[in-house]
């Protein structure tokens, strides 16, 4: 029955990578130790290494002639928040001599290491600037010796990492004059934080009473002079 339900249908085009193997056997012949796991699935070959090795792994794949995966092409992170160690660091590698591409992993943070960090690629590629900066900003994940480890998408006294699983989805209720709902970060925090709140049509973000938390003051649905506001306009 499943032979029949694809007869016709096209094979799926998946890329490959000739050097694959190569980059393999590379890796585990410099890192012996360092190759956590190696996984192919539709062409695409991923490396698992230890997050220590990095910058050196990086280094290697880059400077072998017959390799020569001399473009970052992007890195970017995942947060698998019930796993341990519970980030992935994802790096994607390209060549542009033979256009191979390989996907590197390091996997770091946990409970005991709640804000980790990973040494900066910045000397191998320095692209890498940006790519770690977000990862930064919106993970809360730090690059030793990068040069200019700031935030790039979000303000600077931003409160928390948007990207994390554990980051409130509906925002978190300050009292004015904080804007946005942020306090800060060299003072100390107000009482009230933690009361989430959906943003409200009059853009006040003034918490709804069934949504602040449990024995938190209510709230009233709509402030007491939205009603001449919305007249007005």
């Amino acid at each position: 029955m499943a032979d029949e339900q694809h007869m016709g249908a096209p094979e799926l085009a998946t890329p490959s990578n000739p050097l694959a193997d190569a980059t393999v056997a590379l890796l585990r012949d410099r890192f012996p130790d360092g190759v956590v796991e190696v996984t192919e699935h539709r062409g695409e070959m991923t490396i698992v290494v230890r997050p220590d090795i990095i910058v050196e792994v990086c280094r290697a794949l880059r400077d072998e002639k017959q390799l020569a995966y001399n473009y970052l092409a992007d890195i970017t992170a995942v947060d698998w928040l019930e796993r341990e160690p519970r980030y992935d660091i994802v790096y994607h590698l390209l060549s542009l001599a033979t256009y191979a591409v390989v996907r590197l992993k390091v996997r770091i943070g946990g409970e005991e290491t709640p804000d980790p960090e990973i040494p900066s690629v910045t000397p191998v590629w320095p692209g890498a600037d940006w790519f770690e900066r977000e990862i930064y900003d919106l993970f809360g994940i730090r690059f030793s010796g990068h040069p200019n480890q700031t935030r790039i998408l979000m303000p600077q006294d931003w409160v928390g990492y948007p990207l994390r699983k554990d980051y409130p989805l509906t925002g978190i209720h300050l009292p004015e004059p904080h804007w946005g709902g942020q306090v800060l970060l060299e003072q100390p925090l107000p009482e009230g934080i933690g009361q989430q709140t959906l943003r409200t049509p009059d853009h006040t973000g003034t918490p709804r009473s069934d949504n602040t938390v449990p024995g938190a003051p209510d709230t009233p649905d709509t402030p007491p002079d939205a009603s001449a506001a919305k007249n007005a306009r």
